[in-house]
């Protein structure tokens, strides 16, 4: 006749109590190495104002949204920045298309340097004047070389490029425009 394993007798060739699975289950959840979000000084930190405050002010600083009054002294004393920014929301808000061609034509003489901003450079790539896609067909060449056009592609970038690659009456701005959409789908 067998013998009923009981659970105060060792198992196997040890002889050493074996543990079931809802003990070795629990033994998880209290283990030495665990993470931040199981500490609850962490998440106390994680739930104050200044740590909030923090948080939205480090954002702002790689995003390029609203900087702290003290980031903002430092890093764009004139207002640069703000009104670049600004002018930016302008022509996203522009009514028509008029409106946009020639608000971006009045944004280009006042910032002729284009940010590293995807978006806005995909918008531009579909601006009536050759000049004005082809500067930002460049920025965003730049930015794919510099890797920088990994993380964030606007889902029309692709449609845009294609659309130069077929309808652009200069052949060198349809090669590199076939060029980056072949890198991007990489």
């Amino acid at each position: 006749m067998a013998r009923d394993k009981d659970d105060n007798e060792g198992g196997g060739f040890s002889g050493k109590r074996t543990k079931t699975w809802r003990e070795i289950d629990a033994q998880r959840g209290k283990s030495r190495s665990h993470s931040r979000q199981d500490d609850p000084a962490q998440q106390r930190i994680e739930r104050s104002a200044s740590y909030q405050k923090y948080k939205t002010a480090a954002d702002a600083l790689f995003t390029g949204g609203e900087l702290p009054q003290g980031l903002a002294e430092k890093f764009d004393p004139d207002g640069k920045r703000k009104a670049q920014k600004a002018a930016m929301q302008k022509l996203a808000e522009a009514e028509t298309r008029q409106d946009w061609v020639q608000g971006v034509i009045a944004y280009l003489e006042k910032y002729p340097d284009l940010p590293e901003d995807a978006y806005f450079l995909d918008s531009l790539l579909d601006h009536p004047r050759e000049r004005i896609s082809d500067k930002a067909l460049a920025k965003l060449e730049a930015l794919e070389a510099e890797g920088k056009l990994k993380t964030k592609v606007p889902k029309s970038l692709d449609e845009r490029l294609k659309s130069i690659q077929l309808t652009s009456m200069d052949p060198d701005m349809q090669g590199r425009a076939k060029a980056l959409r072949e890198k991007l789908k990489a």
